[in-house]
């Protein structure tokens, strides 16, 4: 049952069709939202919408008044790049009731698949984000094939499924996987865009769930107790940590992991351990470096190349292996940066890492194991200094070029679609100032905590003060703001903190504590460590 082809047919005015957690709507409620909307941009010549709604819940209302508005519509992940459309658009954020409009008063023209056209952004990992334009026909179909694959992995058995996301509708995997196929298989699944934030507060149980390794990954971490798990979990984005998978695998779920891009659409599916295997109607080929191009209705092109290398088994099934573009060329030799990157989180001293080229030296961004953390606090032995040099010599072995800039982090800094931040490392890499050792930490919904320590190596201790050396007060708000922006769901705002107050220094190698808490608009911040406060401050922040 297709919500284009049946939205003018009364009787199904009281079918459900939206749900925000809270309550849920009726196709009959939805069409008096979008009438509106839909009247009001008809009569625009612009041809163009962008779909800027800050929520899933107002993003599917405004998506469908755009569509049966017959416009273009583009999606865009990051609402600050919209010079990326460079074309007159609408920016369609919220549908507006009007009272003197009513969705009687107009019909609702099913939308032609084949000229409703979608432009979507990758995400510009190889360079600068690419356009991928694609019509709804193709995007139903891969909705359709999804159906089959769902029913194949956990059968519907005629009872309609909450489909629910931790992820932004504005990117092809959660459009589809959520948006489109709840639209168009409206008697199979109830669309839910109470958004998934915090993996300890949010009811998941059998819903079919759309997320990502990195927010997969939080649930391992947490412990968070799965007694009543999703009926299927879609991950995409990433490669999913073995450990994630085993952890949901105790509570008898195994997560379907994705492989596609925003251009090609879904190409393959793999659950547990098997081997990738061709989604619906996708046709893979491989090219004498054994380059993957993939032949599919998911998108308007002939066909596509990915930077992908497969080991191919059969027509259907293959082996994912390196991208092309994991080789990277310093001092005229060829890296592979995703062998060394394989090689550091093998080892004892490395849970995660991601390695690049950053200007013409090697960098590495790393998440410590508790025994690198150990070493790298050794103040005896000049622990970073210490760490760095052990980690090279394991790497002299494997490759003839090593990292020569490191940055240790909390964690690989990942997008709100799962995928490596590489512009977030890169930046981290950029700025001349040292990064404290989180050596654990926790977030929640409204407080977060990180507990630290800036060791003396740390650049800013220079000059500050002969002998005597202490944090600046200017760092401490620094990374204050830094990591509460990282914690939050929300933006913190440049202004200056206000009601600051220093009341102990710190020193070189001492623990401290940061702890956050959102009070409204408010954000407090406090360094502190058992009963002594060393400073304390509060920052502003604005909505999301």
């Amino acid at each position: 049952m297709n919500i284009f082809e049946i939205i003018n047919n009364k009787k199904y005015d009281n079918l459900e069709i939206i749900d925000d957690g809270k309550k849920t709507y009726t196709l009959g409620w939805l069409k008096s939202q979008i009438a509106h909307d839909i009247i009001r941009l008809k009569e625009d010549k612009c041809k163009n919408v962008l779909i800027a709604a800050k929520n899933n819940f107002d993003f599917a209302l405004c998506f469908l008044a755009a569509a049966f508005a017959e416009k273009e519509i583009f999606l865009l992940a990051d609402l600050n790049k919209t010079f990326l459309i460079e074309e007159e658009y609408i920016s369609l954020e919220k549908v507006k009731k009007c009272d003197n409009i009513h969705s009687g008063d107009i019909e609702f023209k099913k939308p032609d698949y084949d000229k409703t056209y979608i432009t979507l952004f990758t995400s510009g990992s190889t360079g600068i984000p690419k356009k991928a334009r694609k019509n709804l026909r193709n995007m139903v179909v891969e909705s359709k094939d999804l159906l089959n694959e769902i029913n194949s992995i956990s059968p519907l058995e005629n009872k309609r499924i909450k489909i629910i996301t931790s992820t932004r509708a504005a990117h092809m995997y959660c459009f589809v996987f959520w948006l489109v196929i709840a639209l168009c298989e409206c008697d199979s699944f109830l669309l839910c865009a109470d958004e998934i934030i915090y993996p300890d507060t949010s009811d998941i149980h059998d819903t079919i769930f759309v997320s990502t390794p990195s927010f997969l990954e939080k649930y391992e971490k947490y412990g968070v107790n799965l007694s009543k798990p999703p009926k299927v979990i879609f991950s995409a984005g990433d490669k999913l940590k073995p450990s994630t998978a085993e952890y949901f695998k105790k509570f008898g779920v195994l997560i379907t992991e994705i492989y596609g891009s925003t251009e090609t659409g879904t190409v393959a599916i793999k659950t547990g351990d098997e081997n990738y295997r061709c989604f619906g109607s996708a046709e893979i080929q491989t090219d004498e470096n054994s380059q993957i191009t993939v032949k599919s209705p998911y998108f308007l092109s002939d066909k596509i190349s990915l930077n992908d290398t497969i080991e191919k088994l059969d027509d259907k099934t293959f082996i994912l292996g390196a991208r092309t573009d994991k080789i990277v060329k310093i001092q005229e030799k060829r890296v592979n940066t995703q062998e060394i990157e394989t090689f550091l989180n093998n080892t004892d001293l490395i849970e995660a890492s991601y390695c690049f080229k950053h200007g013409e030296k090697l960098a590495c961004a790393a998440v410590l194991t508790q025994k690198g953390k150990e070493i790298y606090l050794n103040t005896h032995s000049q622990g970073r200094q210490t760490l760095v040099k052990q980690l090279k010599n394991l790497l002299k072995n494997k490759s003839e070029i090593v990292p020569q800039k490191w940055k240790f982090l909390y964690e690989i800094p990942k997008t709100n679609t799962g995928k490596i931040d590489k512009a977030k490392i890169e930046e981290l890499f950029n700025m001349n100032l040292s990064l404290p050792l989180v050596t654990n930490y926790t977030i929640g919904e409204t407080e977060a905590e990180y507990e630290m320590t800036f060791s003396k190596s740390c650049n800013f201790f220079e000059g500050h003060f002969t002998n005597f050396p202490v944090l600046p007060g200017v760092v401490q708000l620094y990374f204050a703001h830094m990591f509460a922006a990282a914690s939050f769901n929300k933006k913190i705002l440049a202004s200056p903190a206000k009601k600051i107050k220093f009341s102990h220094v710190i020193k070189p190698d001492e623990k401290l504590k940061l702890k956050l808490r959102l009070n409204g608009k408010k954000l407090n911040y406090t360094y502190e460590y058992n009963d002594i406060i060393y400073s304390s401050g509060i920052f502003e922040t604005s909505e999301n």
